[in-house]
């Protein structure tokens, strides 16, 4: 970025995320991160007054990442929206997009002029993005239709007529297989995968990625992936969390630890996220993970795969 000051930055959130902790993590060591928040609640109330001086006030920061960066896109998977609400207040324009391979990829994508942090935009020009929720509910698998909607899978007709239906009016409607809903005046939020969720014995529906993003701010934490353990004997999933501990975080806050304190310390920062969350949410179990989660080339994990080959740790 220094060597080629771009303007705009699109990327996976795993990078923005990546970017923002290293950016803090400098702001830390030069113990300004009480000034840089207050700097940025000050400029914030002078923006609203038409008064926009945040690339002088943050300009050392702007030096590192390029010195020109007006615009970032997150897309592929979610983002903490405390990550994007930090990107704004720089004074960077913060915009998510959303889509499939499916539909060419692009959906639907963050209007520049009303931005909202945390949806994944409007849908793009003459497309539609609906719910299918037959029972009322508020959420329920969007369905795409695009003028970029695929014609099919490649010689694969049953498939195709599996993902893509049409309407009495000749419409041609995608299964994203995302979970979600849209609000009146078009934004769409997505708040899980159909193939991820975990469902009860008593049908409540668990989004992993809704746990996810609350332990997504845990400074202890590095990465980590939620999902229902079949367990023998129980006839429920177990809501279990494969966490990457951040080691040198760690080491950092409480000094060198043995892998039980390390599975302990992490064990009671879920225990603070689970007190956010309803009781059929809370997760039950911790697995640390031993090397690198299995993702795919955009950075998401394989949960699947993950589930079957990764490797844990004894501690769990």
């Amino acid at each position: 970025m220094k060597e080629t000051h771009p303007t705009v930055l699109i990327a996976v959130p795993l990078l923005l995320e990546n970017l923002y902790k290293n950016i803090m993590k400098n702001i830390r060591k030069s113990k300004k991160e009480k000034l840089v928040s207050a700097m940025m609640q000050i400029t914030n109330a002078l923006k609203g007054f038409g008064i926009d001086v945040k690339r002088k006030v943050f300009r050392e920061i702007y030096e590192g990442i390029g010195g020109n960066l007006r615009i970032v896109v997150s897309a592929a998977a979610p983002i903490d929206i405390k990550v994007g609400k930090w990107y704004s207040d720089l004074g960077i324009l913060f915009l998510q997009g959303y889509g499939l391979t499916e539909t060419s990829p692009i959906a639907a994508v963050t209007p520049d002029y009303e931005t909202k942090i945390g949806s994944a935009g409007k849908t793009i020009i003459h497309g539609i993005i609906k719910t299918d929720n037959p029972k009322g509910k508020k959420e329920g698998e969007l369905l795409i239709s695009t003028n970029t909607l695929m014609l099919g899978y490649y010689e694969d007709d049953e498939a195709t007529n599996e993902a893509i239906e049409c309407d009495e009016e000749g419409r041609r409607w995608f299964h994203s297989g995302d979970i979600g809903y849209v609000t009146e005046d078009n934004y769409i939020y997505i708040t899980g995968r159909i193939k991820n969720v975990i469902v009860t014995q008593n049908g409540k529906n668990i989004y992993p990625e809704e746990l996810e993003l609350l332990l997504s701010s845990t400074q202890e934490i590095e990465e980590c992936m939620v999902y229902g353990k079949e367990v023998e004997g129980e006839k429920e999933l177990i809501v279990t969390c494969r966490v990457i501990p951040n080691y040198e975080k760690i080491k950092e806050l409480y000094g060198k630890q043995s892998e039980e304190e390390i599975y302990q310390i992490i064990w009671n920062r879920i225990k603070e996220v689970n007190k956010k969350v309803t009781n059929y949410k809370a997760i039950k179990r911790l697995e640390i993970k031993e090397g690198e989660f299995i993702k795919t080339s955009t950075k998401k994990i394989k949960r699947y795969v993950e589930v079957k080959e990764g490797k844990v740790k004894g501690i769990v």
